[in-house]
């Protein structure tokens, strides 16, 4: 039996996991079951649980990735949450996409189960790749990827610099089994189609593996935007209530004051952040501006009054 773990293995984001207590996210993939074995068999933390949604996308090959879960769990001992959502009908009711609705069904789940611990996703090298082409070719950000260890959302992704033949090498050599999703070999969708064409033209063009250096341009992005971040808030951007305090902004460069105002507003959780929202928030910042509001993705609104903003959210939150 392989005890060795993948040399790239994320040990301090599976340190946060054995302190805190891990909930696993669990599909039965050959990622999720490579990770829970992992973090059970080889690494024993004591406080491990794992949930698994059952989409109702695939019939009875869904209700067998379902038991084979429950199955694991329990050969393993762990404690193990189920929930049923019919993603098809939640797409429908929301107008989100299959994949937009089955990632919120997740996440739900995730959120009723999680009891303080943190959440642990099987996101590997693979991923991260695909998730940096996404993002770039959305045009909102730059190569911004997943982060290993992301406290703010509770959530660890020890594998992320694991690739996808690592973790199925790794299973392998084990004699472990897992179930595969049928419908990721479908190329109708934009990440299977990342993944089956985009990645492997990319890799024939350059002739090498691309994925690890999208892996490093993620991790770069990463500390560039926290080192700006933390530059930003050792300015007085801030008025003691929190609100962005607009004599200061106003006065500095454009690409400084997209910055804050792009960190603002992240800060405060506004979703699905892009460009064209700083630069709408941006346009309303003057005195003389012809609208001094906004209305931001999540139905949040941007408010400039006595040279303050500040954000107005919608009733329920």
């Amino acid at each position: 039996m392989c005890d060795k773990l993948p040399k790239n293995f994320n040990d301090e984001a599976a340190v946060f996991a054995k302190e805190n207590g891990g909930l696993i996210g669990l599909s039965g993939g050959r990622d999720s079951v490579a990770l829970l074995l992992m973090l059970k068999q080889v690494l024993k933390f004591p406080h491990l649980a794992a949930c698994h949604v059952n989409h109702c996308i695939r019939g009875t090959e869904a209700d067998a990735d379902e038991q084979f879960c429950a199955d694991l769990c329990k050969r393993l001992d762990v404690p193990f949450f189920c929930k049923r959502v019919d993603v098809p009908a939640l797409a429908e009711q929301t107008g989100m996409s299959l994949e937009e609705a089955a990632r919120a069904a997740r996440y739900q789940a995730f959120a009723e189960n999680q009891s303080g611990c943190f959440i642990v996703l099987a996101h590997h090298a693979d991923d991260q790749a695909e998730t940096v082409l996404f993002n770039m070719a959305r045009g909102a950000t730059g190569p911004r990827g997943m982060r290993a260890i992301d406290t703010k959302r509770g959530i660890l992704r020890p594998l992320l610099n694991v690739t996808r033949r690592e973790i199925t090498d790794w299973l392998v050599a084990r004699g472990e089994t897992w179930r595969d999703d049928s419908t990721n070999a479908i190329a109708d969708v934009t990440r299977n189609r990342l993944r089956h064409e985009v990645l492997p033209l990319l890799n024939d063009a350059l002739g090498r593996d691309v994925t690890p250096t999208l892996c490093r341009a993620a991790s770069l992005f990463h500390e560039t935007h926290d080192a700006l971040s933390e530059a930003i808030h050792a300015l007085p951007t801030l008025d003691p209530q929190g609100r962005l305090y607009l004599p200061f902004v106003l006065q500095q460069s454009t690409a400084l004051r997209k910055a804050i105002i792009h960190d603002y507003l992240r800060s405060r959780g506004v979703p699905n952040l892009s460009e064209a929202t700083v630069l709408a928030v941006d346009a309303i910042l003057p005195p003389g501006a012809e609208h001094s509001r906004i209305c931001l993705p999540g139905g949040i609104l941007a408010i400039r009054h006595h040279k303050r903003l500040e954000l107005q959210w919608p009733e329920g939150r």
